[in-house]
């Protein structure tokens, strides 16, 4: 890892560190395939549409329970050492999940794999946004991030693949591949460098410096190194003068941060995207009967989500956080109308194709827009004292929303069907409003200069004239936190 530093470093942490949210895709898209194998369906008895939504969101509430512990972690641990706990509590329940023979045994795999996600979807996407440089840290987290999609399009496939096995094995098998990933990322996690600003908050500046030296691919001495580092150390300094955010502080001084970081993954989750990542085939099985075809077009539906996001890596530092979020509402909005539409008059074959078209239409859009973005956005806008807390809001929203999505979307596709859609489009509009009015732009912005943006103390002029920091910044043992 040594020979390899600079911007190729800084993607291949990003993409690393994002197998975490490959883990969360993988887990979304392969339950999906699960839900129609009829294997599953006779171990099981045949569960009713709502235990199955049950099965789905069970594992969405327990990750909704540890973003809430996770910023301790964060904050004592260290980002590295948060995502080694996450990928070790995913494998525990992913072992469950594969070897599951009822229903309370494997909603108790999903809710302890829902722990293990709840813990990387919440540090990820900060230890990604720490890492990068203001230049590029768009396209560093969305890289990152598009892992999930990747994942997400692997399990369709998978899935598809595990169908010509005639036994259980057709579905436990894309079940514990999933332990695999985790168990590639546990062990990944020793070469992980630290973040430099957890690193410089803990006191060891020049660890720190040494990780953004490498990160800039120059010497330590170099000027950009050293502007950056005395950048942090200012905030460190300013943030330690406020103390540690607390939860109160969240809804007081912070509230306009805390609110719109609970929007944005509300929205996102609320635009309909988990009609598809969890109920695709079922979905599909409306308009192509049952089979092998519909886990395949899901397969393909996945794939076109993944090349969504790797689009939004090309476009998130050019046209900005709010013109994708409004844009992405926008188009959203047209293609679940045409969803609907084509799910409620039968033309045969013809309706058949347009509902797969304008499905994979939209995901795209999703992914180009909210699926890389939202994930991002709240990991910026917070300072450093504040940032795990901030995050932890963010994600507890997605996973409730999640949660309530994935409960009720199996019934309102029975009761009121193609409106599902309407319904949710619903939700695309009044996105494209709230960002307009209340989001901030925090393109080609220092993460201490979205400080300014929201009204915050200049960090800069803390210690204007001081050559070294003002706080005790003391040198730990490398041997206790390695970089």
């Amino acid at each position: 890892m040594a020979v390899i530093e600079g911007t190729l470093l800084l993607y291949l942490l990003a993409c690393f560190a994002s197998v975490g949210q490959f883990l969360f895709g993988y887990d979304q898209g392969v339950l999906a395939g699960i839900l129609v194998n009829n294997h599953w369906l006779e171990t099981f008895n045949h569960p009713s549409e709502t235990i199955q939504g049950f099965v789905v969101s069970i594992f969405l509430l327990g990750a909704w329970v540890t973003s809430y512990i996770a910023p301790w972690f964060m904050d004592n641990l260290g980002r590295r050492w948060t995502i080694e706990i996450g990928s070790l509590v995913f494998i525990v329940g992913g072992i469950l999940q594969t070897v599951s023979v009822t229903l309370v045994q494997i909603l108790f795999g999903r809710l302890i794999a829902g722990f293990g996600i709840g813990f990387l979807s919440t540090v990820v996407p900060v230890y990604m946004a720490e890492l990068s440089r203001a230049h590029n840290r768009g396209r560093v987290t969305v890289a990152g991030m598009s892992i999930n999609m990747f994942g997400y399009a692997c399990s369709g496939f998978i899935d598809y693949g595990f169908t010509y096995i005639d036994g259980e094995w057709s579905w436990r098998g894309p079940l514990l591949l999933q332990c695999v990933f985790a168990v590639i990322l546990a062990v990944g996690c020793f070469i992980l460098p630290e973040s430099p600003r957890f690193l410089v908050k803990k006191g060891n500046v020049d660890r720190a410096t040494a990780v953004l030296a490498r990160l800039y691919g120059k010497d330590e001495s170099d000027e950009g190194v050293q502007k950056e580092r005395q950048d942090i150390v200012n905030a460190v300094n300013y943030e330690a003068a406020l103390g540690q955010a607390s939860w109160k502080e969240m809804f007081t001084t912070m509230r306009r941060r805390s609110i719109i970081s609970i929007m944005v993954q509300a929205l996102a989750q609320l635009s309909g995207i988990n009609i598809v990542t969890y109920y695709a085939p079922k979905m599909y099985e409306r308009v192509l009967g049952a089979g092998r075809m519909p886990i395949l077009m899901a397969g393909f539906t996945a794939l076109a989500y993944f090349v969504g996001a790797l689009v939004a890596i090309f476009l998130v530092d050019r046209a900005g956080r709010r013109k994708l979020f409004m844009a992405g509402s926008c188009f959203m909005v047209i293609w679940l109308i045409l969803m609907g539409v084509f799910n409620k008059y039968d033309m045969g074959l013809t309706s058949s194709i347009l509902v797969i078209a304008f499905t994979m239409i939209y995901v795209f859009t999703f992914g180009c827009s909210w699926a890389c973005v939202g994930w991002l956005y709240p990991a910026e806008i917070f300072p450093l004292r504040a940032r795990a807390k901030g995050m932890s809001l963010a994600v507890s929203s997605n996973w409730l929303c999640n949660f309530a999505v994935g409960l009720w979307t199996p019934e309102l596709l029975v009761k009121i069907q193609w409106a599902t859609y309407i319904f949710y489009m619903a939700f695309c509009a009044v996105s494209f409003v709230l960002v307009y009015l209340f989001f901030v732009e925090t393109k080609g912005k220092s993460l201490e200069e979205i400080d300014e943006a929201f009204g915050d103390v200049n960090h800069a002029n803390i210690n204007e004239g001081d050559e070294e920091p003002s706080i005790d910044i003391k040198q730990t043992d490398e041997k206790k936190n390695p970089v």
